[in-house]
């Protein structure tokens, strides 16, 4: 069994009125705007509502005050002000009568950039979330004069001077001063300033997942970890087959967390994988219709799962902006395998030793987005590619196989893939992004088809896997 870490006191500041960021957790994690847009109209029409309530005007009925099903739901959701403030019911109106005044989010009027800190801890039931380390953490910045975003996720093993403390694993900064010294601790490592914070349980993962009817991802490969945490301090063997999968929240959860097959590079590849395969579930229009009316479940879950000292009006304002930039303006790096090197203490604890120069030159990228896009491994030539079947069309491999062929690409070889996949996979084995986009682009399917499985030794540069979502061209 394992043993419970130790109990720390910290001094936690941030309001209860600041836990309703529901939205901006699901930006940063990368689900789409339509789900953004959803819960953050939803909670307009919770306000106006409020607001008409509190005016003794009649609430709105629909969605941003026009009938629809988020009227309804918002009314599942607004407390009884009226009945809390002893204010008399509104008496009925004519069309012509006044209406609540329109509750709008203003354009985000920063003059500087803004970096926020996404803390995502292992928390247990009942447990003081300052107590824990943090499982996740990602450094996001937002700057409003360049109209550029980035993210850079740090891994947790990273060994690091810790202010006032010792020299320790970057995510128990957590465990000895909350949110306040996670983010002293990375200004002090990578030379940022750190305004904000925002601090996620795994509740947050698991309840959103599951409301979109859960994720499909391709497993490279069986997963057995027989020491897989559970929620008492024990272990939960986690078992997944290689192959296509559908995972409920629980299961990506574990997916997510497992370090079975390697460090933390590998467990941050994952997190990426589940959420482009959550932002392409969230895009279809059945995952919208089912979410809809679980809008008041999601909004009562992860009130209590979210804390950050940014207000609700700063979040949305934010989050406006994010989500209009196209995604050339966003950097996405990470602290990864050039960037550390592996060390034991004298503990025989395995950590992550930085390797300052490299960590100047990723948080550089973070800022620069169009440094970060553009810093790619050139592929030798020429690369190699295994193309596979993964669908029932006969001769579907072969006759892309000659399309790609005369396009300039070399075909390794061409098989059938083990099992039905209902979407195409483009696995790259070597970190060229460049490579890979421009098979992606050949064929026709979006980059997000795209995974990395660094194999330095693997003779081919890409593994192509055609999924039923694959229209020949």
């Amino acid at each position: 069994m394992r043993s419970a870490p130790p109990k720390r006191s910290t001094n936690n500041n941030a309001s209860k009125d600041n836990q309703g960021g529901i939205g901006l957790l699901i930006g940063l994690t990368g689900v789409t705007a339509i789900v953004l847009a959803v819960v953050i109209s939803l909670i307009i029409t919770i306000l106006r509502a409020r607001a008409a309530i509190e005016a003794g005007l009649p609430a709105p009925t629909g969605f941003f005050g026009i009938d629809g099903p988020l009227g309804s739901i918002a009314q599942q959701i607004v407390p009884d002000t009226a009945a809390r403030s002893g204010a008399a019911p509104a008496a009925q109106t004519s069309q012509d009568a006044l209406v609540a005044p329109p509750v709008t989010i203003s354009p985000w009027t920063g003059t500087e950039r803004q970096n926020i800190l996404v803390l995502g801890i292992d928390q247990r039931p009942k447990e003081d979330p300052a107590t824990n380390r943090t499982d996740t953490m990602i450094l996001v910045t937002l700057d409003p004069i360049g109209n550029t975003a980035g993210m850079m996720s740090i891994p947790r093993d990273l060994y690091v001077p810790i202010p006032g403390k010792i020299q320790d694993r970057i995510n128990a900064a957590h465990v000895y001063g909350g949110p306040k010294l996670s983010m002293q601790t990375v200004a002090y490592n990578f030379g940022v300033p750190v305004h904000h914070y925002v601090r996620v349980n795994f509740n947050v993962v698991v309840t959103i997942i599951d409301l979109v009817g859960g994720v499909e991802i391709y497993n490279d490969q069986d997963i057995a970890d027989y020491q897989y945490p559970d929620m008492a301090f024990g272990y939960d063997p986690f078992f997944l087959k290689a192959g296509p999968q559908k995972l409920d929240g629980k299961t990506a959860l574990k997916y997510m967390r497992t370090r079975h097959g390697g460090s933390d590079f590998i467990r941050i590849r994952r997190q990426q994988q589940v959420i482009f395969a959550l932002r392409d579930k969230a895009l279809s229009t059945d995952a919208i219709t089912t979410f809809l009316p679980q809008a008041p479940k999601l909004y009562q879950a992860l009130r209590d799962s979210i804390d950050t000292d940014l207000s609700l009006t700063e979040l949305l304002r934010m989050l406006v902006f994010a989500k209009n930039l196209p995604a050339e303006r966003i950097a996405k790096v990470s602290i990864d395998e050039t960037a550390t090197q592996a060390w034991t203490t004298s503990q025989g604890a395995q950590v992550l030793i930085p390797v300052r120069e490299r960590i100047r030159e990723i948080r550089d990228e973070l800022y620069d987005p169009t440094k970060a896009n553009a810093k790619v491994t050139p592929t030798p030539e020429p690369g190699k590619i295994i193309l596979q079947n993964g669908t029932l069309t006969k001769g579907l491999a072969i006759n892309t196989g000659s399309v790609l062929a005369g396009k300039g690409f070399v075909i390794s070889r061409v098989e059938n893939a083990v099992g039905n996949f209902p979407k195409t996979v483009i696995v790259d084995y070597h970190g060229r992004s460049s490579y890979s986009k421009s098979i992606a682009l050949a064929l026709g399917v979006p980059v997000t088809a795209i995974q990395t499985k660094l194999d330095a030794a693997n003779p081919v540069d890409a593994l192509v896997i055609l999924g039923d979502d694959f229209q020949p061209k």
